[in-house]
Order: structure tokens, then C-alpha cells, then sequence
């Protein structure tokens, strides 16, 4: 080999092994945001069958997971209403919200996980 190259070689070798795993980790983060979106809108509550699931034993809780979702999802929104819907075999809390511009929508929770329970045992 010619010694003249060697250092362009060299130089070249060094650039590409410094970029390829940088390549490589933008492809991985470009696939996996698109997966990560598909789980989050599978339950963002913009529906029943969006509903976002709440696994909690207790209704306390429960409600309180519900307040820190929408605080986290919406943040700066207000409850201005709230519904129990039945459904097929779910029961499900329907709650309105509105943003700091006036603008509403509506969340739904899937909340047979929890519903009439306190500590995992029937209110009733």
C-alpha cells in the first residue's frame, strides 16, 4: 500500500466509523417514535375505545390517577364536567375538560378496574 494514502485511509476509516453508529441510532429513533405514537394513541381518551386505562384497586386512587393523567396529557386544562358511562362490559368515566383558551374536549377512562372499590373490596 502507498504510504501517501495511508493517512487518508486512515482519516476516512476514522470519519466513518464516528458516523455509522450515529446513522444508525437516528434509523432507530425514527422507527421507534412511530411505535412509541401507535401505543399512545391506541389510549390517548379521545374515545371509548381510546379510553385510557386505569389500573388501580381503589376508587380514591383511581380518581386521583385520572386527575394526574389529564394534569400530565393536558396540562393547564380544568374539569368543567364529568359522566359514568356503561358500556358493553366496561364502565367508563367520561370527563370533560377545558384549555386556558376556551377550547373543550372530553376524556375517557376505562375504569372497571377500580370503580365501587376501596382497597380492592366493594363500597357496598
Amino acid at each position: 500500500m502507498n504510504s501517501k494514502r495511508l493517512p487518508t485511509l486512515l482519516a476516512a476509516a476514522l470519519t466513518l466509523s464516528i458516523a455509522a453508529p450515529a446513522a444508525a441510532e437516528l434509523r432507530f429513533k425514527q422507527t421507534e417514535r412511530p411505535g412509541e405514537s401507535r401505543v399512545q394513541q391506541q389510549n390517548d381518551g379521545s374515545s371509548i375505545e381510546r379510553a385510557v386505562i386505569i389500573n388501580e384497586n381503589d376508587t380514591t386512587r383511581g380518581i386521583a390517577a385520572e386527575n394526574a393523567w389529564i394534569a400530565q396529557n393536558h396540562p393547564g386544562y380544568r374539569k368543567i364536567g364529568q359522566a359514568l358511562i356503561k358500556e358493553g362490559d366496561g364502565i367508563y368515566d367520561r370527563i370533560d375538560i377545558q384549555a386556558p383558551d376556551g377550547s373543550r374536549r372530553s376524556v375517557y377512562f376505562d375504569i372497571r378496574s377500580f370503580f365501587g372499590l376501596y382497597n380492592g373490596k366493594p363500597l357496598i
